[in-house]
């Protein structure tokens, strides 16, 4: 390559036509590296996605590689990872970037940055079918260039379940998850009862049975909005919401889309958000950037990027869950004074300063010396 030439960074990304935080975080950080590709001449960014990432990410300014082949169609678990590892191995790039904590295992050599969004691999509540992450986890953490953590409370608890040098780390939080709405709301006719809002995934480390148990104790007249794609102990969860004397005031609403969401953050009563672990937490973000009081669990990942735009509510402490519960859904003044705390907060993450930092990192690891 030419001294001058521009460093040849590929973006693996077929992550980015999935569904949950990682692939959401994937497209939304791809679309903004799209929009500020230009502002890096000594760059020359590739996407590598599938046909369905693609059109998620729509770029107009960065180059885009869609390789052939029935495994680059899945976007989810060992299949999506065996695609991105034989995508890594082709084409001519100086740095490969990856979107989640993995790395090019058929081309070992090849200098790469990953991504770390938390250590969930190393607690209980890991899926069986994740738990691969814990051979590629460490692999990756070795040999990589450089590591993207997501948050402070990211690295640390990287740092402190691998054993990996912190200096090898870099904080670049997040952009505040999804991006406004476009569309006409006025489209959609409102739900016709008051409701408190879960919006997530529907697994075990979201604490939802015992959110159910929070609610029917705090005595709201209000409903609760349980919308999300199902995960780990969704069947539990059902039993627990059929148990429920509010069963009757607890509606599921399964696989939601980007506009569902806007629309049902705009319209909620309060997020709740009862979540035992987080490595950023983007729905309480996405909540206060659309007006939404948020009730959050006092957990270190959300307390670092939240902060004082929520109400940090003990974990497991069901009576305290209760009464913010009941003080949100009676006290207008509160959740003004929530909306005013969240629009604070929100306001200093951007998904554009995200990509700018991420493409300051690709330019430090290719021009640093051997």
């Amino acid at each position: 390559m030419s001294p001058n030439a521009p460093a040849r960074i590929h973006l693996i990304g077929l992550i980015a036509g999935g569904y949950s935080g990682i692939p959401r975080y994937a497209a939304f950080l791809t679309r903004s590296i799209d929009r500020v590709a230009s502002e890096f001449p000594m760059l020359q960014i590739t996407l590598v996605t599938s046909a369905r990432g693609a059109r998620e990410v729509s770029p107009r300014n960065l180059e885009l590689i869609i390789p052939r082949g029935p495994m680059t169609r899945a976007n989810a678990g060992p299949r999506r990872l065996l695609a991105e590892h034989i995508s890594a191995t082709r084409g001519h790039a100086e740095l490969l970037h990856f979107f989640d904590l993995t790395g090019p295992l058929l081309a070992p050599s090849q200098p790469f940055v990953a991504t770390a969004h938390d250590a969930k691999v190393a607690y209980d509540f890991l899926r069986p079918r994740w738990a691969y992450k814990r051979r590629l986890y460490p692999w990756a953490l070795k040999r990589a260039k450089a590591i993207v953590a997501v948050s402070q409370f990211a690295k640390d608890e990287i740092v402190q379940h691998f054993g990996t040098d912190p200096a090898r780390i870099r904080v670049i939080y997040s952009g505040p998850g999804l991006e406004p709405s476009s569309v006409d709301r006025a489209e959609a006719p409102k739900r016709a009862y008051r409701y408190f809002l879960y919006l997530g995934a529907l697994e075990a480390s979201k604490n939802l049975a015992f959110l159910v148990r929070a609610f029917e104790r705090s005595g709201s007249s209000a409903d609760l909005l349980i919308a999300g794609r199902p995960g780990s102990s969704f069947g539990a969860l059902q039993a627990t919401i059929e148990a429920s004397p509010t069963r009757d005031r607890i509606h599921v609403l399964q696989d939601v889309s980007d506009l569902d969401a806007d629309r049902l953050y705009r319209e909620a009563i309060a997020l709740v958000h009862p979540s035992i672990y987080e490595g950023f937490g983007f729905t309480p973000l996405e909540a206060m950037a659309r007006g939404c009081p948020v009730l959050t669990s006092d957990i270190p990942a959300i307390r670092e990027v939240s902060g004082t735009g929520a109400m940090l509510l003990p974990l497991e402490d069901v009576d305290e869950w209760a009464r913010g519960i009941r003080r949100v859904s009676e006290d207008e003044r509160f959740r003004a004074e929530l909306r005013e705390r969240g629009a604070a907060t929100v306001s200093r993450y951007s998904w554009d300063e995200a990509a700018r930092s991420i493409c300051r990192l690709f330019v430090e690891v290719t021009t640093a010396p051997e």
